[in-house]
């Protein structure tokens, strides 16, 4: 094929890249980067002169009227039907669950909360509708995260340097502790990490990545890495070892792979510190462990919450205060948080069997969304596995197992993380085909493919 056949061949794209320029940004797409900047800066607690303007709700509120007032033509088709069934069994099983036990006012506001995210994951879903919006807003998420990480690193070696020891750190929460937001603790901040630790990873093996780009991911990479070792908190480091886990079984690659593989170990060897490393001995013998056997003691009560009401659970968010009222004689003398400490028992004990179907059907489906994802990619793009698509979706699957693990061993179910990546996968899945349904002649050809073709 000659030079001028392939120029003219790339003309179209560019033609169409323009025309959809102008629609890049709308009042929905920068409602929705606004609501991921108030929650991952917390800026109404950094800045509470904020407090009374509800900043959240406010970029919620221009997010969805800035969807509704798109043109249909130009939010496209949406494919993620199993997802959106999830999602829905979730919000129907907490509104039944809230009406069973409607004379108690916190119930209603965990139902808001679930009503909040799904609206989230609804507006992350339709709004991200192609490549340029997704990258916006992975970027703008990954920054927010890194700024999380530097915090963390850098007052891990602040408080080093001033000779405060492993443990001392530990229990002060961190150096993210103090905080009220969903990364409040090192445990929460932990899996924060694991999740956009894992979606760095298959986007750094992105072909057709700028310079720039990849030395960005790697940075991200690397403080999200250590951000996880040195918070401190056991859960963390088993979700990380997960997401290695997986990654090693399904790169096609395997060196890149045994790369992360040999990292993560001697990661762990030379630098998770020491503190960390007796809390991991320390589990075995979880009776004089006070925080595991605080786990298992919440644990026991929730089970207990589930059994006195099976199908509806107690109420959205009500497990604290039923476990104050009903279960506290378990430990009297407790005085720290009451959660759940784990997104399972969380589920099960406050939406019952309902809930906690819904949420294997949310999970199910989103990780055969990925799956088709990749499929389409591979098959139809020219970069294969390498795609941006493709490495995104296989990103999104490593996410939800750094989720899915390390909220094991916390309530994570009302924090950002699980509605956000399912609002990525429909997002994704919607590009994709959007993208590999145009005719071969209106598909952008990546310049390190079209150098390629003109050379020879």
């Amino acid at each position: 094929m000659s030079a001028t056949g392939v120029l003219d061949t790339v003309q179209a794209p560019a033609t169409l890249e323009r025309s959809e320029r102008e629609h890049r940004w709308d009042i929905g797409f920068a409602g929705l980067l606004f609501f991921l900047i108030v929650q991952y800066a917390s800026l109404p607690e950094m800045y509470p002169v904020l407090q009374p303007l509800h900043a959240a709700k406010l970029a919620i509120g221009m997010a969805v009227l800035g969807y509704l007032a798109a043109p249909r033509g130009r939010l496209g088709r949406v494919s993620g039907k199993g997802v959106d069934v999830g999602m829905w069994g979730l919000v129907i099983v907490s509104l039944f669950s809230a009406l069973l036990e409607i004379g108690h006012a916190h119930v209603w506001n965990g139902f808001v909360d679930v009503v909040k995210w799904a609206v989230i994951f609804f507006l992350v879903s339709r709004v991200l509708t192609s490549r340029w919006r997704l990258k916006v807003f992975l970027g703008v998420l990954l920054l927010l995260n890194l700024k999380l990480a530097q915090f963390a690193v850098r007052g891990y070696a602040m408080d080093r340097m001033a000779g405060l020891s492993n443990m001392q750190f530990i229990l002060r929460g961190g150096a993210i502790g103090g905080t009220n937001s969903f990364f409040g603790n090192a445990g929460d901040l932990g899996v924060a990490m694991c999740v956009v630790w894992g979606i760095t990873w298959a986007l750094l093996f992105r072909k057709g990545a700028k310079r720039w780009e990849r030395i960005a991911l790697g940075v991200c990479f690397l403080l999200f890495f250590l951000t996880i070792l040195v918070g401190g908190t056991r859960g963390a480091i088993v979700a990380a070892a997960a997401i290695v886990l997986v990654a090693l079984l399904r790169t096609p690659k395997k060196i890149g792979a045994m790369v992360l593989v040999t990292v993560f170990v001697l990661a762990l060897v030379f630098v998770l510190p020491g503190a960390t490393k007796e809390r991991f001995s320390s589990a075995v013998n979880w009776r004089q462990d006070p925080d595991t056997f605080s786990r298992l003691m919440f644990w026991q009560a929730g089970l207990e919450m589930w059994k006195s009401s099976p199908l509806l659970g107690v109420g959205p968010a009500r497990f604290p205060y039923v476990w104050a009222k009903r279960y506290f004689i378990l430990a009297p003398n407790w005085s720290g948080p009451r959660a759940a400490h784990s997104v399972y028992i969380q589920v099960l004990s406050e939406l019952g069997l309902g809930g906690a179907l819904a949420l294997v059907v949310l999970v199910i489906s989103f990780l055969r969304l990925n799956a088709k994802t990749r499929k389409r990619a591979l098959a139809s793009s020219p970069e294969g596995r390498g795609s941006f698509l493709y490495c995104l979706a296989a990103g999104l699957d490593l996410g939800l197992v750094g989720y899915l693990v390390g909220a094991a061993f916390l309530a994570e179910f009302y924090y950002p993380h699980l509605w956000i990546l399912m609002g990525l996968s429909v997002a994704t899945h919607s590009v994709c085909a959007r993208e590999y349904a145009k005719p071969p002649e209106t598909r952008a050809i990546p310049s390190w493919k079209l150098a390629r073709v003109v050379t020879r």
